[in-house]
């Protein structure tokens, strides 16, 4: 049994969709496909949430330019992939899916606002025509497959913009509609993202919902595989953007991926390893464009699997939050109101450091979160820092590093060789924490230092080669 996710890029188009229907087929030569979960077609979902903006603004103009280029991208796409009675039967289901989107425009603009509720029905609408294209295509070139909306079969609480599906729910309403299915030996193409409440409202399921969403589906149809196809070969050792050998990763631990993602690699999102944890279901990331590459394979360690470094990843911008006691609440009490306070505010934390000296201690968070964590620091700890117990907060914007990789804790010299990496190219390093996980070491260096402190980590760890090729300007920089 496998499952199958095709991200927006998989779907940009109709020369697109043709490769995924290729890819579809090819796996069902070999294996029963059980599902195939999809997005919106890349540029839609922006679309969605600029108009819904824009019919907030009371700019009816340019809702209407928005709906005209989300009309002509989908009915562009159906009239290259069919003709005749298919043709007009996909174009009536799509032109009513926008007509519903419409009408939530119209109502935010007599609002002037944007109900949550309501945006999580605009944006489902993106998911709901590429599935239905896509259904009817592989339907049509004898690739038996029913478009399935998950507003019937993902079931979660009301939270919308970011809701918590019901995994008992979920699971026996995704068996109810897509086993009957396989039975049939048609495939079920799922809305990726979406997800609805008992009473049928159209909920969305937050940052990495689509991958969210296949994982979901693979855990209730106890699938063996889920691969997830998108438009790079696999997971990087590092930007390739900043770090020009960074290589495609072959394998990665369940753990390994969601340190990855924490500190902001473009890899599975943690929730997405959820609900494969329990079959422990490996997941492939695969390119679309390239599906002969065996691409990334996630999953749970194992015996053979290589033990250390194996990538290095950053984040920024990112917010610093130095919280110090002078004589007042110690260590201990200053970390639970803390905590509660950020709790409360629903504020990220990413990382936390503390010092052994005095009772104080820094946390990282989100750049966009840091404005909302200061203020409910200040209203938590208001008394004591009006009688001067706290020192005032300190903010600071820096860049997070992470080392990431299976059993360095049980590797000796792993961080003198982390930290001697960074001293070779004079870079200072403002805070450390290795916790209680063995597969991340991370550091806060300045947002200026980026660039050189990742290259100079992924040249001592993952790529001695380029090390030594760069000694001599390494010596030079250290020289100036």
């Amino acid at each position: 049994m496998l499952v199958m996710k095709f991200g927006g890029t998989s779907v940009g188009d109709a020369k697109c969709f043709a490769i995924v229907k290729d890819i579809v087929a090819r796996a069902a030569r070999d294996q029963t496909v059980g599902a195939v979960v999809v997005s919106a077609m890349s540029t839609v979902t922006e679309t969605l949430l600029s108009a819904a903006r824009l019919a907030c603004a009371g700019d009816q103009k340019g809702v209407e330019e928005k709906l005209q280029y989300l009309e002509q991208k989908h009915l562009g796409t159906i009239d290259a992939l069919f003709s005749g009675a298919r043709r007009d039967a996909v174009r009536a289901k799509v032109l009513d899916v926008l007509g519903e989107f419409r009408r939530i425009c119209g109502g935010m603009a007599l609002l002037s606002e944007m109900p949550r509720r309501s945006m999580d029905a605009g944006v489902s609408v993106g998911e709901r025509m590429s599935s239905i294209i896509l259904a009817n295509y592989m339907d049509e070139q004898g690739i038996p497959a029913e478009a399935v909306d998950a507003v019937n079969c993902v079931i979660t609480d009301d939270n919308f913009c970011n809701a918590k599906p019901l995994t008992d729910l979920t699971r026996d309403a995704l068996r109810n509609v897509a086993l009957p299915l396989i039975e049939k030996k048609r495939i079920a193409v799922i809305t990726g993202f979406l997800g609805g409440t008992r009473d049928g409202i159209r909920t969305t399921l937050g940052r990495g919902g689509s991958d969210y969403s296949a994982a979901i589906v693979a855990d209730a149809l106890e699938a063996d595989e889920l691969w997830i196809w998108t438009d790079v070969d696999g997971v990087l050792s590092a930007d390739p953007k900043m770090v020009g050998e960074a290589a495609i990763l072959d394998e990665l631990t369940y753990e390994e991926a969601s340190e990855l993602s924490h500190f902001g690699a473009k890899v599975l999102h943690h929730k997405t390893l959820r609900p494969l944890l329990n079959r422990t279901i490996p997941v492939y990331i695969k390119n679309t464009f390239a599906p002969e590459k065996r691409g990334t394979r996630i999953g749970p360690p194992h015996a053979g699997i290589q033990q250390g470094a194996k990538s290095v990843t950053s984040m920024t911008p990112v917010t610093l939050l130095t919280v110090r006691s002078i004589g007042g609440p110690g260590t201990t009490e200053l970390l639970a109101r803390t905590f509660a306070a950020l709790d409360h505010s629903q504020v990220e934390i990413l990382m936390v450091t503390q010092s052994s000296y005095q009772d104080s201690f820094s946390l990282l968070v989100p750049q966009n979160m840091a404005e909302r964590a200061s203020a409910a620091l200040e209203n938590a700890f208001r008394l004591e820092l009006n009688h001067n117990y706290l020192e005032p907060l300190t903010a600071q914007h820096v860049t997070a590093i992470a080392l990431i990789g299976e059993g360095m804790r049980g590797i000796p010299g792993v961080a003198a060789r982390l930290f001697g990496s960074l001293a070779k190219e004079r870079i200072n390093i403002i805070a450390i924490a290795q916790g209680s996980s063995e597969s991340n070491i991370s550091l806060v260096v300045s947002v200026e230092d980026r660039g050189a402190a990742v290259r100079a980590i992924h040249r001592e760890f993952i790529s001695p080669a380029e090390a030594e090729a760069s000694s001599p300007q390494r010596t030079q920089r250290a020289q100036r």
